[in-house]
């Protein structure tokens, strides 16, 4: 499931201070593609609707 995929790459990358800066300033098709070369399976699309329910829960 693509949600379980995303919260395991936020996971992966809360873990570690360097893998958020590193992804910080990517576009995200380029995030998207190194989610997918660590082996996190979810699509750009996938991506911005969380991205819009998370605005939408926390009212941001």
């Amino acid at each position: 499931m693509s949600q379980d995929a995303i919260d395991r790459f936020l996971e992966y990358l809360r873990a570690d201070k360097d893998r958020l800066l590193l992804v910080g300033g990517m576009p995200l098709g380029e995030l998207v593609a190194y989610a997918a070369s660590l082996g996190f399976d979810f699509t750009a699309e996938e991506l911005k609707a969380r991205q819009a329910l998370v605005h939408l829960v926390e009212g941001t």
